[in-house]
């Protein structure tokens, strides 16, 4: 290990030692009290705030972050720690492991291609032959907990992101649409059904309707992810510049507005409105 190498292992020991600090009875209170459980949205918080620096290109703003996140995986660590359940090293030693096993490309010697078999498929397959022998080997341990379907991803997971990486998942065991018109017209299909039961009036069984309209609502963002997906778009990022644009043209109509938007009439509205989309 050279010189440099040994400062970096350095920082994070003191890393280390520092989340023990702050969590010990001299340490802060604020620390002490935390959980697993209180440092869920920070860990959401903190990984937002890492794609949002990564895409203002600032390196100090990304360094900073990335930072953040790592005190998420020590703190939580530490957490464990203290309860005799794993460390800090036990972490690293699992994703080391997960590493080397799941890319025998590159680690493993007596790896090579059969004949005519591309580099990329063959990554794909034992990754995903790799994983399922390892929910195989979980299920062993775990016999009473129900097996998930392989495309499963977390609940947690912001939903559009989620569908995203579904069909992916999908899609490497042979299930996807041919192209993106295909994708656009599946779109059409759920907005039909979609509208087939808007129109239906259901007094009789409220809840019904509207679970079944909420039903096929999600059926419409599902077949749009996918056809942003066949398109080389993530939903997130499209979405996002939707968002932004719309944020954007409401603060030039609240600022060339002549009183509070909600004093305005409807027409008044439009009119800043369309004004705001040809400023933009």
């Amino acid at each position: 290990m050279t010189t440099k190498e040994k400062q970096k292992t350095y920082k994070l020991d003191e890393l280390i030692e520092i989340v023990k600090k702050l969590r010990s009875e001299t340490g802060c209170p604020w620390d002490r009290k935390q959980t697993e459980e209180t440092l869920k949205p920070y860990i959401i918080e903190e990984a937002y705030e890492v794609v949002e620096a990564i895409g203002s290109g600032d390196k100090i703003e990304i360094m900073e972050e990335l930072g953040d996140l790592l005190l998420q995986v020590v703190f939580l660590s530490d957490i464990y720690a203290d309860k005799k359940e794993f460390s800090i090293n036990d972490v690293i030693e699992t994703v080391n492991k997960k590493l080397i096993r799941r890319h025998p490309h590159v680690f493993d010697e007596n790896f090579s291609l059969k004949e005519g078999e591309c580099l990329e498929d063959a990554i794909l397959r034992n990754w995903e032959r790799i994983k399922g022998e390892e929910k195989k080997e979980k299920s062993k341990n775990k016999p009473d907990v129900p097996k998930k379907p392989s495309v499963y991803i977390s609940e947690s997971m912001p939903s559009l992101h989620r569908a995203y990486m579904v069909q992916e998942k999908a899609k490497r065991q042979g299930l996807d649409f041919a192209d993106a018109e295909e994708a656009l017209k599946k779109v059409y299909e759920e907005i039909e059904e979609f509208k087939e039961e808007l129109s239906k009036n259901d007094n009789a069984d409220k809840d019904r309707n509207k679970n079944k309209i909420t039903e096929e609502y999600g059926d419409i963002l599902f077949s749009l992810v996918n056809l942003g997906r066949l398109l080389d778009i993530h939903p997130c990022s499209a979405l996002n510049k939707s968002t932004d644009k719309f944020i954007k043209r409401f603060g030039y109509i609240e600022e060339k507005a002549a009183k509070p938007l909600s004093e305005l009439d409807a027409a008044s509205l439009d009119e800043l409105w369309e004004s705001s989309k040809r400023g933009s």
